[in-house]
């Protein structure tokens, strides 16, 4: 039997539709998680082998959207990432001054340069565009790693609160 898959929009790269991707997905029937290689869309003849999978939309997750799934690999191994060092760095960080300082004038100079031709509002700008364009392009692993923390963190912070309000 074909599988039938489930996902949250947020798993989904900014643009899933172009080429193969790493997407953590649920199996409908047995329930189990598991991240695959895949190529999506909401298109079943762009797709060799297109399996049915809902996306989950909008803040609760209560919109569901009709796409497939073209499974390339299901047992993908999980990235090299020491997720309790990231959570633990995660909790350093929440608690301190969040400001980065390279000492480089010639850093300096050329965030400047970058400023002032346009091409970004301010240096801190341009500072954290490129280091994030960077980290996404050299170490996808650890941002995926990173986001599915912060958002996790994100729903059980907002679901405590709704639960504390709700007392």
């Amino acid at each position: 039997m074909p599988g039938t898959y489930v996902t949250s929009e947020t798993n989904l790269p900014p643009d899933p539709e172009d080429g193969e991707i790493r997407l953590q997905v649920t199996d409908q029937h047995t329930k189990e998680i598991f991240d695959t290689r895949a190529r999506v869309s909401r298109d079943p003849d762009s797709l060799e082998d297109p399996e049915p999978l809902t996306v989950l939309k909008g803040p609760h997750e209560n919109v569901e959207e009709r796409w497939y799934i073209d499974v390339i690999e299901t047992d993908v191994e999980e990235p090299d990432v020491d997720v309790e060092l990231l959570e633990s760095i995660m909790d350093e960080t929440a608690a301190r001054n969040n400001v980065i300082n390279t000492r480089s004038r010639e850093v300096k100079a050329i965030l400047l340069y970058l400023e002032r031709t346009g091409e970004f509002e301010s240096v801190s700008e341009a500072s954290r565009q490129l280091m994030l364009d960077h980290l996404a392009e050299e170490y996808p692993e650890l941002l995926e790693a990173y986001i599915d923390r912060k958002v996790e963190r994100d729903r059980d912070g907002l679901r405590s609160a709704l639960t504390d309000a709700g007392e």
